[in-house]
């Protein structure tokens, strides 16, 4: 019994060597033990020997191994969940379920680790896009037309707050023939990975639509499906109370059910970007009564730190005021900015 007793100590006491992140500075020295995290520059490691903790300058590191999933946010704003895996001097390789192949990148890539180990701390983390187009036309015809629109993110690890909105005016011969406007916030408080509730709150205008303002604002649920660097997609179910004022017609207001998808692709080493969100009221009063309205499009990088956007706004009203068409359509080229 005492052999046995002394060959499991000895197991555990291997099985604990043998988990152990690993250090590799750039003099050659190598250090095992625990990754704390790495932030503003330096790197938290607490050595397994000693079991103290040592700060070092994160230019001084020249590869890094780890046992557990660690998170590692990019200066770029990407970030990864994954094991870092052996690599080449200079770089790390990360092996990760979100992604269908390891990814490696360089260490000065790197703006902040976290891990199992590492002190809790809601970091935000921001991402957004900002852009405005127009075209103009001088002579036997004057026409023109703008159009701007943005959106943003402000998300930790259990709060996300989004906001989006668009602005499309255009005239003919100095007449206007085109005036609307979307804006939408949004709050959600992540339940567990996958699922979380939600808020939301709608503004439009249309005045060719008759529509002078629209504000539906509601909560539900929503579900995560995706959630990494290359893909993101979600949904969301829930109600909303709507309110309509028009300018001619009978202003209305009822509850209706509400559905919103987001998604976004990142192609070709997410040079391109691919989106899509749609959002959709059902009356439940009025069988039969719903709004639509879609964001589709491809942003790709320019110059200067700069994106072009090619965007597909669709706006659908199956039951709009008087002789007024269902379905308005835009489709706009934009310059503009993300981060």
């Amino acid at each position: 019994m005492g052999s046995r007793l002394l060959a499991g100590l000895l197991g555990i006491l291997i099985a604990g060597a043998v988990q152990a992140d690993t250090l590799l500075l750039d003099n050659g020295d190598r250090i095992s033990g625990t990754l704390i995290r790495l932030g503003d520059g330096r790197v938290e490691f607490r050595q397994q020997v000693t079991s103290t903790t040592v700060n070092i300058n994160w230019d001084r590191v020249a590869g890094l191994t780890t046992d557990d999933v660690v998170r590692v946010l990019l200066n770029d704003g990407t970030e990864i969940a994954g094991r870092i895996v052996e690599a080449e001097d200079g770089r790390l390789r990360m092996d990760s379920v979100n992604l269908d192949a390891p990814v490696s990148f360089a260490l000065t890539s790197v703006a902040e680790i976290s891990g199992p180990s590492t002190p809790e701390r809601d970091r935000v983390r921001t991402t957004g896009n900002i852009a405005a187009g127009g075209n103009f036309t001088r002579g036997n015809t004057r026409s023109e037309a703008y159009n701007a629109n943005g959106n943003f993110e402000a998300r930790t690890n259990v709060n996300r707050f989004r906001l989006a909105g668009d602005v499309n005016q255009a005239k003919d011969d100095g007449v206007l023939v085109r005036d609307n406007a979307s804006a939408t916030a949004r709050y959600d408080h992540f339940l567990s990975d996958r699922v979380y509730a939600n808020s939301s709150v709608s503004l439009n205008r249309n005045r060719f639509k008759d529509l002078r303002l629209r504000t539906a604002a509601g909560a539900g649920f929503g579900y995560q499906f995706f959630d990494s660097p290359r893909r993101s997609l979600s949904s969301e179910l829930g109600v909303s109370y709507v309110n309509q004022d028009f300018y001619d017609a009978e202003n209305e207001s009822n509850p209706a059910g509400r559905w919103a998808i987001d998604y976004e692709e990142r192609l070709f080493g997410a040079s391109l970007r691919l989106f899509h969100s749609q959002e959709g009221l059902v009356s439940l009063e009025k069988a039969g009564e719903f709004l639509v309205q879609t964001r589709t499009g491809l942003r790709f990088p320019l110059m200067f730190g700069l994106t072009g956007t090619l965007q597909a706004n669709v706006d659908y009203d199956n039951d709009p005021p008087g002789d007024r068409r269902k379905t308005d359509q835009a489709y706009v080229a934009t310059i503009g900015y993300s981060w």
